[in-house]
């Protein structure tokens, strides 16, 4: 369901119509991308399952809101992304997450008893190098190279200029490669 505009549509006119299965529908086709994000920004099953929680509420209270400017999903990542944010600044706590690249790099490797060793230091290496990331970097990598979303979905999701999405971007990733420099190829 997700990601196709006029099921989107319908679902958005259901929801507002307060289709009681609407909402449950959203849910369906929503809560694995907004735990994703949740969680590669939280670092922690619990609390990101909480703040998955809070988004989708905070969708069915808002609902009215929602103009269809952007995509339904665009909407829903900026929410999310929000909420991971405020959490994140609180002061409360810091993350860990595996980048996208460096996973396909893993994954693609032939992997013998003694490569383990390696493959674990560069995860154990590479969750601390994106912890240690500013959360403005950490967001635009997690929906960029984790999530998939374009640049211009990131620009609508957090409200920021295209270029400010690029630089950020370009910068997190420069930061990455100096931290993992050893383990790269």
């Amino acid at each position: 369901m997700e990601g196709r505009s006029g099921d989107d549509a319908f679902l958005v006119d259901r929801l507002r119509r307060g289709d009681p299965r609407a909402f449950e529908d959203l849910v369906i086709a929503y809560q694995h991308r907004v735990f994703g994000v949740a969680l590669r920004m939280l670092g922690n099953r619990a609390e990101a399952e909480e703040l998955a929680q809070e988004v989708f509420l905070r969708v069915h209270r808002a609902i009215g809101e929602f103009r269809g400017d952007a995509k339904l999903s665009t909407w829903l990542y900026a929410i999310a992304s929000r909420l991971c944010l405020n959490r994140l600044t609180s002061g409360e706590r810091r993350v860990v997450r595996l980048g996208e690249e460096t996973l396909a790099w893993l994954a693609s490797r032939e992997v013998g008893p003694a490569e383990e060793l390696e493959r674990t230091e560069l995860e154990t290496a590479l969750h601390r190098a994106i912890a240690e990331l500013s959360e403005e970097r950490r967001i635009v990598v997690v929906l960029r190279d984790l999530e998939g979303l374009s640049y211009e979905e990131i620009a609508a999701a957090l409200e920021l200029e295209l270029g400010t999405v690029r630089s950020r971007l370009h910068r997190a990733r420069m930061d990455l490669r100096d931290k993992l420099e050893r383990f790269l190829p």
